[in-house]
Order: C-alpha cells, then structure tokens, then sequence
C-alpha cells in the first residue's frame, strides 16, 4: 500500500530536499509552499500523514493541523519546528507529534512509522 503524505514547507530548499528524503518505494509525497494549498489539496484528496512546519507565510502549520484534524480527526500529523513544541501540541490530540529541524532521516521514518502504526 502506498503511504500519501502531505509535506508542507515555504523554504524551497528546504522543501525539495526534504521531499527527496521523505520519497520512498511506497511513499507518494506532495509537497507544497502554503498552508492554504495543503488544506485545499487535502480536502480534494485525503493524505495518510501530514508533515508541516510550524512558520508559514499566512496560515500557520498549527492552524493548518487544527483545520486538517477538523476534516479527519485521526490522521497522523508531524509539526517540524527550530524548537520543542510538544506542550503546544499536546491538547491536539495522541496522533500530532513534533519534530525538532534540522532532522535526520532515520528521526523522521521512525516517527512516521510509529504514527501510522498507531
């Protein structure tokens, strides 16, 4: 089964190399600039992880989850930010978790791997 995520970054860079790091055999990534773009694609099409940073242009990655948990309550969420957010985080729910950036590979396939184990 091919595992969709969502992957929401505004640094180009940062975006594109992350997507090649998070592209696997049986991973589809979309990845996009705005928090806007990733709800009207999910709301197309559900994702089965999201993957979003917190600082983003208009929208933020928070208010980005909280509107994706609205529309489907129990998909795995991981909010990546330069610092620990995990009491901002708590009251959204067991399947949003946090992700200090940089990350390593190995750190972000193990989180996926827990979430939708879950």
């Amino acid at each position: 089964m091919t595992l969709r995520i969502l992957y929401v970054e505004d640094n180009p860079l940062v975006r594109e190399v992350t997507s090649e790091l998070l592209a696997q055999d049986e991973r589809q990534v979309v990845a996009l600039a705005t928090a806007e773009e990733a709800l009207d694609e999910f709301k197309v099409k559900p994702f089965d992880v999201v993957i979003t940073d917190i600082s983003l242009p208009v929208m933020s990655g928070l208010d980005l989850a909280r509107s994706i948990l609205l529309l489907k309550p129990s998909v795995p969420i991981i909010i990546a930010s330069g610092y620990a957010l995990t009491s901002v985080v708590q009251n959204l729910g067991p399947n949003v978790r946090t992700i200090v950036k940089p990350f390593e590979a190995d750190q972000i396939d193990l989180l996926i791997t827990d979430l939708c184990a879950a």
